[in-house]
């Protein structure tokens, strides 16, 4: 071989390769990386046009999606919990005083309104509507007359009063209530658990009545539950692969969305962290853990779209742009909060 075709060969061999590069890169759906809380993340929320980052030390960074290049707010409130609700607003319970709700502006240094919780009881946790206008707080009763009982008060985004609209003693229901979602409307809440096996229920909250419940023995527990943004739908994630997609009004089971099995390490088992539906009510997303992997689907047709390898590291959450282009993903051990294009739905 001449020592130019030796030449042209080798000059191939490199060259190839950064084509690909470049060409793999031009297909990617990363769009960008935030530096995110030092401390990590525990969730990623949307609310109107901001993303909100929550820390596991429960300081809270807010970012602008129209201009995500610009610093985040930062609010850092000393809270046990805390989520932003609408109106540019922070709701907390404060690590001081686990019996007071307090409601601030984004950067936590103004209060504007708080609300005491019943004699004994404890927030645990605190969770919105898709747009931030209602949100639900879970108490345990740790004293009073009411020990031993396990509560969710609604609230919308005046925060005038908290409504109780459901309620289990826990000396006697050994099943776990795992998660709870309410509509944007606040007209349905639905809950979502597991003990001798998975369980589900949708309570009318303006009647106080449970439209209806339901129990599947074939999953040992449900652990993620989300409404459509118009609250005709309601999503319930089993621990491991299955997603079932409801009628929310009637219970009837419309389909099931169902993740690929994949081979984990010895000392993990595959499982569905988180769920999330699209602003324009189109879509479906869901983390899977060990693999870190973001899956998405045709919520009309339950065809996966696509999916993106979102972190070689645990992924805590996922949230959506408003517009549904554009996907924010959190890692519970790191402070990276990567930016990724969605998958388009095929015309």
């Amino acid at each position: 071989m001449s020592k130019k075709n030796r030449n042209l060969i080798i000059a191939i061999v490199i060259i190839i390769p950064i084509l690909l590069m470049f060409y793999a890169d031009s297909k990617s759906n990363f769009v960008r990386q935030l530096q995110g809380p030092t401390e990590s993340t525990d969730r990623v929320v949307t609310v109107g046009d901001r993303l909100f980052v929550i820390s596991k030390e429960n300081n809270i960074y807010t970012w602008q999606w129209k201009d995500l290049s610009i610093w985040p707010v930062a609010a850092k409130p000393q809270a046990r919990v805390a989520v932003p609700i609408a109106d540019d607003k922070i709701i907390y319970n404060p690590s001081t005083n686990l019996e007071r709700l307090i409601v601030t502006n984004l950067k936590a240094d103004k209060e504007l309104t708080s609300l005491s919780l019943p004699y004994g009881a404890e927030c645990k946790t605190i969770k919105t509507s898709q747009n931030g206008k209602f949100g639900i707080v879970s108490v345990n009763f740790k004293e009073g007359t009411q020990k031993g009982r396990f509560k969710l008060g609604l609230f919308d985004s005046e925060f005038k009063e908290l409504s109780f609209v459901f309620q289990k003693d826990t000396s006697i229901d050994e099943s776990v209530l795992y998660d709870f979602t309410v509509t944007n409307d606040g007209s349905f809440l639905a809950g979502a658990g597991g003990g001798n096996h998975a369980w589900l229920f949708v309570s009318d909250v303006k009647n106080e009545t449970i439209l209806w419940g339901k129990e599947f023995d074939k999953y040992s527990r449900f652990t993620r539950a989300g409404f459509s943004p118009d609250g005709k739908l309601l999503f319930i994630a089993e621990k491991i692969r299955h997603i079932l997609a409801f009628d929310a009004a009637t219970g009837q089971l419309l389909r099931t969305f169902v993740m690929d099995e994949y081979q984990t390490p010895a000392n993990q088992k595959q499982n569905i962290s988180c769920i999330v539906v699209s602003p324009n009510g189109k879509i479906l997303a869901a983390d899977t853990e060990p693999a870190g992997v973001v899956w998405f689907w045709d919520i009309s047709t339950g065809q996966k779209i696509g999916q993106i390898p979102a972190s070689n590291l645990t992924v805590s959450d996922i949230a959506f742009s408003p517009d549904s282009k554009y996907l924010a993903t959190g890692c519970l051990v790191s402070p990276e909060i990567k930016i990724w294009k969605v998958p388009q739905l095929k015309p």
